[in-house]
């Protein structure tokens, strides 16, 4: 009888069919269904009995609970230093985002903090932020540089980002993020040889970075700017991906799927030509329901016209200087009730998905020869997610066939 290193069996194992996932009826669960795990991977999926009659090793009794990929969170800003928590007031008596940003304040506060930061402090802060991602269930983040904004320091950032993954034991897909053009740099020649610099720099991250960003929208860069800067990203070897239709609908959505950009984040204000655009171009879309809070924001992305034209739809958490916000469990739930995302659809947004949003084929998938990132959750059914929330419901969580997590 070949060995495992591990069987979880009496499980209720969430399958997904032909990712990406477009639709609920792509989503199905196992019930009572097992696992076996060697070397880090899945080496069989089955029904109750196929799996425990196959493979010897340690037992884990699911308890008939839910049993899910790994959390994978798409999109965050998790290296930073400071603090904007008094910001969160100004929000609350009606000040904009996009004013506090004029006034120096949001992102140019913390790339003054962050630049000020010893790189030890960075590094302790972001593995901090990893591990306690890790302990509730994200097995995969993306990590953002885009805090420093000088080139050199944006360099920095990607490699402070490589050490924290190594040390905090999580994998993590490191972006180049034209965040801003920095204060000194705003206006004429200085801004357009600031862009001409960025989209320089790509070919410097490579090996650094598996993708380059662009927040593109009112106060941070035009949709021309933006091309500019992906389509030197592409030119570089990377991966590209943008920040669009946050706070203003100027075509940012557009240039980005221009671009190819495998995934196109926020989308709080855009409309169907947006979305048109995202579907020609085979893009995701990157929904960020923390930061609609955190912004103080109204308008919602239009998940009816994902659906119809059948755009993926990946989640993340955005945890950034803005919102610290380290669970994909809760952007999980604010999806479905702020974004109006099924159980299913939520789930696959924030697994398979955002995976594959991250160019990652092996992982966020309960199949034979997928990564062994495995979260067991303390509910039994998809229908609990979003109705019993507020707490941490990951029991056991698998990185690479290691439990990292164990409370059953």
């Amino acid at each position: 009888m070949p060995r495992a290193d591990l069987v979880i069996y009496n499980a209720n194992i969430v399958l997904f069919e032909s990712p990406p996932v477009v639709s609920s009826g792509q989503v199905r669960v196992l019930e009572g269904g097992e696992v076996a795990v060697a070397s880090g991977a899945i080496v069989a999926v089955g029904q109750r009995g196929e799996v425990r009659g196959t493979f010897s090793g340690q037992e884990v009794n699911a308890g008939g609970r839910l049993l899910t990929p790994g959390l994978v969170d798409m999109h965050t800003h998790a290296i930073f230093a400071g603090s904007r928590d008094d910001e969160l007031e100004a929000k609350l008596e009606g000040v904009s985002y996009a004013e506090i940003l004029r006034r120096g304040g949001g992102i140019y506060r913390t790339v003054r903090a962050t630049r000020a930061a010893s790189d030890g402090e960075l590094k302790g802060l972001l593995v901090a932020r990893l591990k306690t991602m890790l302990s509730l269930g994200t097995t995969t983040a993306e990590v953002k540089s885009g805090y420093s904004l000088d080139y050199e320091g944006e360099l920095r950032l990607l490699r402070l980002i490589a050490e924290a993954s190594r040390e905090a034991g999580v994998d993590v897909v490191p972006t180049l993020l034209a965040h801003v053009p920095p204060e000194d740099s705003r206006e004429g020649e200085a801004r357009r040889a600031y862009v001409r610099g960025f989209a320089e720099l790509a070919r410097r991250a490579v090996g650094l970075a598996r993708f380059a960003d662009v927040f593109c929208d009112e106060g941070a860069f035009t949709p021309e700017e933006a091309r500019v800067i992906l389509g030197g990203a592409r030119a570089a070897g990377l991966g590209v991906r943008a920040h669009a239709d946050q706070l203003t609908r100027v075509g940012c959505a557009e240039a980005a799927a221009d671009t190819g950009a495998l995934s196109v984040d926020h989308l709080e204000v855009s409309d169907e030509r947006s979305i048109k655009a995202l579907a020609s171009a085979g893009s995701f879309a990157g929904l960020l329901p923390a930061s609609l809070l955190a912004t103080m924001g109204s308008s919602r992305p239009p998940v009816p016209l994902l659906r119809l034209h059948r755009v993926p739809v990946a989640l993340g958490s955005d945890l950034s200087a803005n919102s610290i916000m380290p669970s994909m469990q809760t952007a999980l739930d604010l999806a479905i009730y702020l974004y109006g995302l099924t159980q299913a659809e939520a789930i696959a947004a924030a697994t398979v998905n955002a995976a594959l949003s991250l160019g990652l084929r092996d992982r966020g998938i309960v199949r034979v020869g997928a990564r062994a990132d495995l979260d067991l959750w303390d509910i039994e059914r998809l229908s609990q997610l979003g109705y019993e929330w507020g707490r941490d419901r990951v029991l056991m969580v698998l990185s690479r066939g290691s439990a990292v997590k164990s409370i059953i």
